[in-house]
């Protein structure tokens, strides 16, 4: 953390708000987009993301100083999604906006062979991991969409790192059961990718 954060937090903790809004506004993009990813609903997804920013308005003043801020904002947001995919079971099919990092094909394909199958494992992907149980389908979207190690998704979610491990290895092993069950055609290149689910420490 850097001593200018420092500052910010210990500003925003006392009722800054001009500091308060310095610390959230880099992180915007990425507590809506966590939102998003988990909730496929933007409506919902703003509202869980303002809802997410009043929570670290009123708790800030409980942070310690030496303990990772980002790590603490993005648990409050992973939290409020979790309440509500468990309040309503969102089961939305709309398209994830916006996805970095997508399924990757083959090295042998083509390119614009490469670029339809990684779309068309994309969507696959997606539609799988709708019926994900809420938990483990908060630690895919920290590690497979947003880029988090298991340990750093362990640290949002306030579980052991073994914890988020046999999460994901249950992921992988959902995602692959599903993939030799409704499409078995695109097994190779689908599993290979799937077998990226988040799995660096």
């Amino acid at each position: 953390m850097t001593a200018r954060e420092s500052d910010l937090i210990a500003r925003a903790a006392r009722g800054d708000r001009r500091a308060f809004d310095a610390l959230v506004a880099p992180r915007w993009n990425r507590i809506f987009r966590i939102a998003l990813r988990m909730l496929n609903d933007r409506e919902e997804s703003q509202d869980v993301a303002q809802k997410s920013c009043l929570k670290l308005w009123q708790t800030l003043d409980r942070f310690r100083l030496g303990e990772d801020i980002d790590a603490w904002i993005y648990r409050i947001v992973v939290n409020h999604c979790l309440d509500a995919l468990r309040r309503h079971r969102v089961r939305r099919e709309s398209p994830l906006p916006e996805h970095p990092g997508g399924f990757e094909a083959t090295d042998g394909a083509p390119g614009p062979e490469r670029r339809v199958l990684a779309r068309e494992l994309e969507r696959i992907l997606q539609e799988i991991t709708q019926d994900l149980p809420p938990r483990q389908k908060a630690i895919f979207v920290l590690t497979r969409l947003e880029g988090m190690t298991a340990v750093q998704a362990a640290d949002v979610l306030g579980v052991a790192a073994s914890t988020a491990r046999n999460h994901l290895f249950q992921v992988r092993t959902t995602i692959s059961r599903r993939i030799r069950e409704r499409y078995p055609e695109l097994l190779v290149g689908a599993e290979s990718s799937a077998g990226k689910t988040g799995g660096r420490e």
